[in-house]
């Protein structure tokens, strides 16, 4: 929301307050069917046995997609998974994958907001109850140790709110999210979190019900998995750009004020074990990893390094050639890694003796709870079909 850019080498919304690919996800199923469609090209002409699953994974930007099926059995019983996601640098993920995440909504309710408790002495509000829990959690921010470690952020939404009528407010809802590094420190922001609500509802005279959005594991890696994939990535090369996708960005250079250059996209490549150090952000992919040898590949459509774009260049890219490139470069990879490990018995036997090993020394088992449904009748914003701003209050649960 907020990124609604038409193509073209300017600052030009499609949409005020409208949304906006930043990070080309309109490429990212389509270069996975590509990949699959390859793949199969290949099994068939070549006549090698294989079975092909292709999996869409939806919401990924909430992290929702991935929990749920992991928590149903949907990754069970393949031998690899292949996946991708654009953005830079052009790698596979290594030992270093992303945090875990986690997301709560909070429901405050009141059984009647036209009269008095205790005496009149007070009038409950369920939006008070959600505000006095926002400033709770911010005080006990700097109180996580795990908020101080590896790319540890709490944020919150406020999903629905009061109203300006005669009657104080009944019923608000607030969302949490939360990355961590590992799942201990997860489960004691959770509890912290929960402790703040159950305070608020106390103090505003309020029931509180908290319900799980998702919750994600950490990744586990596989080194022969990452790097069976980069040898296909170094074979391929990065994204082979056209002179018109060229001067497309080139016009994006000078309309900034910046110098031109021969070659204005980032065509590095660079090893997994210096793509991404010490920090990535959360990410659901982690649920793919505990189920079947996992290598994620990422492909850049950047532009030159030396200089921070607005985010607009970046959407205005991912409706133009840059990302059919980008695309491109991602199905091919993953088809030829797809290929290996289809005809070589021994690359998939040492990803599965690997993934084996280190899933004895360490176990970590779907975090959603059986009977929690995905979280399709909450209150998310609609940027698609009603661009702009909404108010909405929902029916209690």
């Amino acid at each position: 929301p907020g990124h609604s850019q038409n193509p073209v080498p300017w600052d030009e919304p499609a949409v005020p307050y409208g949304a906006g690919f930043t990070d080309a996800h309109n490429m990212l199923g389509t270069a996975a069917c590509f990949a699959a469609t390859a793949f199969k090209a290949t099994l068939e002409r070549h006549k090698i046995p294989a079975r092909i699953k292709l999996l869409g994974t939806p919401a990924e930007k909430l992290c929702v997609g991935k929990p749920f099926m992991a928590r149903d059995g949907l990754f069970e019983g393949m031998d690899a998974l292949l996946a991708w996601h654009p953005g830079g640098p052009t790698s596979v993920l290594g030992d270093v994958w992303p945090l875990t995440y986690m997301s709560m909504v909070f429901e405050f309710k009141v059984e009647s907001a036209s009269g008095g408790q205790s005496g009149d002495v007070s009038y409950p509000g369920a939006l008070d109850a959600a505000m006095l829990m926002y400033n709770n959690v911010n005080a006990m921010k700097e109180h996580m140790p795990a908020l101080m470690r590896r790319g540890g952020s709490i944020n919150e939404f406020m999903m629905t709110g009061g109203q300006c009528t005669v009657s104080t407010p009944e019923f608000s809802q607030i969302v949490y999210a939360w990355r961590t590094e590992d799942l201990p420190d997860q489960d004691a922001i959770r509890k912290v979190i929960e402790r703040c609500a159950q305070g608020a509802a106390i103090a505003a005279d309020c029931k509180v019900e908290p319900r799980i959005i998702t919750a994600v594991r950490t990744g586990l890696p596989n080194t022969t998995m990452t790097n069976l994939v980069m040898e296909n990535l170094l074979a391929h090369g990065p994204p082979r750009y056209t002179e018109e996708d060229k001067a497309f960005a080139r016009e994006i250079q000078r309309n900034l004020g910046q110098k031109e250059t021969k070659q204005p996209y980032d065509v590095t490549i660079v090893p997994p074990e210096k793509a991404y150090g010490a920090f990535h952000p959360a990410d659901d992919v982690n649920e793919f990893t505990w189920h079947a040898p996992t290598a994620r590949l990422y492909v850049s459509k950047a532009m030159t390094r030396g200089f921070r774009y607005p985010r607009w260049v970046e959407s205005a890219l991912c409706g133009v050639g840059a990302t059919h490139r980008m695309g491109e470069t991602a199905a091919k990879i993953l088809a030829a890694s797809a290929v290996d490990l289809a005809k070589k018995p021994e690359a998939l036997k040492a990803a599965k003796a690997e993934f084996d090993k280190r899933r004895a020394e360490h176990w970590e088992k779907p975090l959603m709870p059986k009977g929690v449904k995905p979280p399709v009748g909450l209150r998310w914003p609609e940027w698609v079909d009603r661009p702009g701003s909404e108010w909405w209050i929902p029916p209690p649960s």
